[in-house]
């Protein structure tokens, strides 16, 4: 009988080790669910962060499209209105000009002395312009080289324009001139007419 409990005990001794083996696999595979389960979640996270994150960058970069076609659209406005200005710039110069071919049709007289001022500052103009392209383009590079040449033909463009002034204003001087002759020549034989129909009226006179 004692022989029967000690096989008993063992008995259950090995039943309690199974059950306790049973218990702690149940438990690791318990904990390994729990380990898996929360690698998912944490890599749903991820993946919920990355689209977000992918959707505010989508939506910053059609915010910066729509902002430069709007300064774009700005851009293009602006440009417009400095158009619209230049040209109404250009019809003011231009009856500024008129204004002043008139005025200038009333100074007959001072244009006479102008013409021996102005070809002097002409002719000085030239042989100073000639002298700074030479000193300039031994001087500087090429950038610099344009960049006269730009002001230079600014420069010679103004002159050409006084030129083409100055000989306005000489041809206006001429016709008038032309115009004077044209009336003393005309008083002149009206006179000498006149005169001739005196003389051939005390003829007439005598005769009779």
């Amino acid at each position: 009988q004692a022989w029967e409990q000690k096989q008993e005990r063992q008995r259950q001794i090995h039943a309690d080790i199974k059950r306790s083996n049973m218990e702690s696999q149940r438990l690791k595979d318990q904990q390994r669910e729990q380990e898996r389960l929360e690698d998912e979640r944490v890599l749903e996270q991820q993946r919920q962060k990355a689209e977000r994150e992918a959707a505010l960058e989508a939506e910053q970069e059609q915010l910066r499209l729509e902002k430069e076609k709007e300064l774009a659209r700005l851009r293009a406005k602006q440009e417009r209105a400095r158009d619209w200005k230049a040209e109404r710039d250009a019809l003011m110069a231009k009856r500024n000009q008129e204004a002043a071919d008139r005025e200038w049709r009333r100074q007959e007289l001072e244009n006479a002395r102008k013409k021996a001022e102005l070809e002097q500052r002409l002719r000085q103009d030239r042989l100073e312009q000639v002298a700074q392209k030479e000193q300039y383009l031994a001087m500087q590079g090429e950038q610099d080289h344009r960049e006269f040449q730009r002001v230079l033909r600014a420069h010679q463009e103004q002159l050409e324009r006084e030129k083409l002034q100055q000989e306005q204003r000489e041809l206006q001087q001429r016709a008038h001139a032309e115009d004077l002759r044209r009336q003393i020549q005309e008083l002149q034989q009206q006179r000498e007419r006149e005169r001739a129909a005196f003389i051939e009226e005390g003829r007439q006179q005598e005769r009779e």
